[in-house]
Parts: structure tokens; sequence; C-alpha cells
């Protein structure tokens, strides 16, 4: 990011930006009309308001409610996480963050934005910026972790359905299956942490991709600045190693965060089924009510389409969004209209209501970050993770350090009740221990009473007597 000689952004590229953030909205603007005018072009309008006429509005509420229950675990994962660096973070601040970090999210492609205006958000509210740094790292690693195992399970359950989806192109008469675009999807998600992880313990996998794979894609014009991609490369490596160390560090940690990723999972993609619920829609899923197990087959259908619109970069996956959910659920959500009005009921409830309300709390938010709508990109994110470097490893190491030094002594205390050298640095193990055996104290030797001293005869009476 080409700044000026006080390092901020010369006047060039903040009129640059500005344009392009322009041109983000009016993408996001466009596609969302064009998917609108598509779901109520023709017959579709009199249905949908049929539909909407019809609905159960005590539902529309549950939805808006469980919309915003995902923010509140959002801030309960920020919370956490902040409270191993303050005692003061409160759990409305980690709201407020979550939502400021989806506000931005929402208007960059690949939602590559939310991130670094978090750490100013959070450096706004009193964390340091290289605490944020982890907390953002840490936060990515359980995120992807949790949906990884979220996305296999779907695939287990409902593989068959994917099978019998089709994207049909009218245009051109073309009839695509969809399992491909899930296939690339889940193997885009998993292949973030599956390349992290081997890079950071593979030096020989980690010279190759850095070497190699990035010089090829540069020589084919694929990557413009292949030394740059391999910088942020390097960074995001070893910044996965620190963090995956700090996190090693605190087991309860990252299963209460867990925990709070399949929440917020499960109620993000619970929305189209309350969605279809609310409009009176017919079908399997719905011929004796609200049903749990017809919930989390929606759940993870929905899982799909997060895979698919993941594949297309555009700044709140808009139009993309809306296109697969009616791939999805075309023969789920049965019933004159349903289909459409629960597709706008669902993104306007996920998308468009809490774009409003999180860029509310980015402009009028007390601790909102200070820096521009310039900053919210990619490049910060590894600007700032590479600033805070040394001094997230140097924490990460020392508590991690301190961790082991802690399970060093359980450990011998409870196997073999040896005592444990601060010295020792090698790493522990049951079988090299030997049992020490405490040492005898020696009882100190009595001392005898000194005998008392004969007296010497004295001769000097018999001289008396001599004669």
């Amino acid at each position: 990011m080409p700044n000026d000689s006080s390092g901020s952004l010369t006047p060039e590229k903040k009129k640059k930006s500005g344009w392009k953030y322009f041109i983000y909205i009016l993408i996001v603007l466009i596609a969302t009309a064009v998917s609108l005018i598509t779901s109520l072009w023709g017959d579709n309008f009199n249905q949908v308001v049929d539909a909407f006429r019809g609905a159960k509005w005590q539902w529309f509420l549950l939805i808006i409610g469980l919309v915003l229950m995902s923010y509140v675990f959002e801030g309960l994962i920020l919370l956490v996480f902040c409270r191993l660096y303050t005692r003061s973070y409160k759990l409305h601040q980690g709201v407020a963050t979550s939502m400021i970090g989806q506000f931005y999210s929402d208007l960059t492609p690949g939602a590559s934005g939310g991130q670094a205006m978090q750490i100013y958000t959070l450096k706004s509210q009193g964390i340091q910026v290289s605490n944020a740094a982890s907390i953002m790292v840490m936060s990515f690693i359980l995120y992807q972790s949790t949906l990884i195992g979220f996305d296999i399970v779907a695939l287990c359950f409902e593989w068959h359905t994917v099978m019998e989806i089709t994207v049909n192109i009218d245009a051109v008469g073309w009839h695509l299956p969809m399992w491909p675009l899930v296939i690339l999807g889940f193997l885009l998600n998993i292949s973030v942490i599956f390349l992290l992880l081997a890079m950071s313990y593979s030096h020989h996998f980690h010279n190759f991709i850095l070497r190699y794979v990035i010089g090829f894609l540069g020589k084919i014009r694929i990557i413009k600045k292949p030394d740059e991609v391999r910088e942020s490369l390097r960074v995001q490596v070893e910044n996965f190693k620190i963090e995956l160390k700090r996190l090693a560090s605190n087991i309860p940690v990252i299963i209460i965060q867990v925990l709070f990723y399949l929440m917020i999972l499960l109620l993000r993609y619970s929305i189209p089924y309350f969605s279809a619920f609310a409009l009176n829609a017919q079908g399997d899923y719905f011929v004796n009510g609200f049903s749990w197990e017809s919930m989390f087959h929606v759940c993870f259908l929905t899982s799909f389409h997060q895979m698919v619109t993941g594949l297309i970069p555009l700044p709140g996956s808009a139009g993309v969004s809306e296109l697969f959910y009616s791939y999805l659920f075309a023969s789920k959500f049965l019933g004159d209209g349903v289909l459409n009005s629960s597709q706008i009921l669902w993104r306007t409830a996920t998308f468009h209501v809490m774009l409003v309300i999180s860029g509310f709390v980015a402009a009028f938010y007390r601790s909102r970050p200070k820096e521009s709508i310039h900053y919210a990109n990619r490049k910060t994110f590894v600007d700032l993770q590479l600033e805070t470097f040394d001094e997230r490893k140097k924490s990460a190491d020392t508590l991690f350090e301190t961790r082991s030094l802690s399970r060093k002594a359980i450990q011998r205390r409870m196997n073999d009740e040896a005592p444990l050298d601060l010295n020792d640095d090698e790493p522990y193990s049951p079988m090299k221990v030997e049992r020490v055996k405490p040492k005898k104290e020696k009882r100190p030797k009595k001392e005898k009473p000194a005998k008392p001293k004969k007296k010497k005869k004295d001769s000097s009476r018999w001289e008396e007597w001599d004669i």
C-alpha cells in the first residue's frame, strides 16, 4: 500500500480507494435489485404477496431474534479471547466489534476487510494491537476448523440430495450438476487450514509452495505480484504457528469457542427453515409442523450454499447468494410463491437488515475504528500481523513453556512423586524418571561426658615425716 513519508495514504491512493468502495456498494445494490426483480417477475409477484399475507408474523420476530443471537455469540467469542489479556472487557464491546467487522466484510470482496477493522476497533477499546491480531488469527483458526467439521457432517448426511440438484442455464440450454461446485467449495474451505498446517511443519513443502508454485502462477499471470504474495503467505504461516501454539496452551478456551462457533452456524443456517416455515411451506420437511430433524437437514443444505458462494468473491455474495438459494431449495420449499418469498425474507433478515444495523454501529459507536475504510483490506491485516510478529511470538512461547512446565509438575506428582527439576528442558517422559528415595538424615552423635582428671599425689606431705 503506497504511503507518503508520514506513513499515511497518499491523496491519489485515497481517491482510488474511495472509488473502489463506491463500486463495491454499487455492485451490492445492483445485484440485490436484479435478484429482487427476478423473484418478483411476472406471476411471482402475486404469489409472493399472497405468501406474505398468510405468513405467521410471530415467526418473523423469531428469525430476527436468531440473527441477533448469532451476533451475541460472536461477542461472547471475542469476550473470552479478550479476557485472556484483560479483565475489563465487556460483552457489549464484543458485540459491537462483531457488527463492525460484519459491516466491512459485507462491503469487501471475499469478506477481506472485516478482520483488519476489528483489530482497529479492539485497539480503540483498549486492547493492544499485538493482542488484537492474535485474537483475530486464533478466531480464524477455530472458525475454519469448526466450519470444516460441520461441512464433513453435512456431506455425510446430505450427499444424495446434492447429487440430485442441477443448475439450469436456460439461455444456452445447459443443465449442470451442482455437486462439482460443492466439492470445490469444500476443498477451498479445507485447503486453507491444510495449506497452513503443511507449510508450518514441512520445510520442503513450504519452500515448494513459495518458490515453485507461486513462481509458476506469476509466470502465467495469474498472480500479478508474486513477491508480495510470497511475503503475505510467509507471514500468515508464521502467525498460524504462533497462535496454534497459544491455543494449545488453552485447551478449555478451544472447547468453549468451538461450541460457540457451532451455535453460530446452527443459528444462521436454520434461518431458511424458519423462513419457509413462517410462510406455510409444504413438503416433506413441513408435514408434521416444526421438526428438529427437518431443521438440521436444512442447516446441512445451507452449509452447501456457503461452500458454493465462497467460490465467487463478490461483496456480500450479492446476486450469487440468491441464485444458489433457489437451486438448493426448489424441491424442498413447496407452495405458491414460498421459495421466492422465503428467499426474500431470509436475505433481508441475514444481510440487508444487518447491513443497515452494523452500518449504524460502525458510524456511531464511540469506540469505532478511527482509521478510514481504505484500511479495510487483506493487505492491512497481513501488515498488522507482520508489525506485531516478534511481540506475539515471545508471549506465545512464554505461555507455552509455562503451561508445559505446569503439566510436567502435575504428571510427576501423580505418577512418580519425584521432585521437579526446574532447569530440566527435556520433554518429560514417565519411563525415564527414576524414583528418588529421600535421604535419611544423620542423627547427631551424642557427646560423652568428660571424665574427671585424676589428682596427682601430693608428695610434699610425705617429706614432712621423712626421718
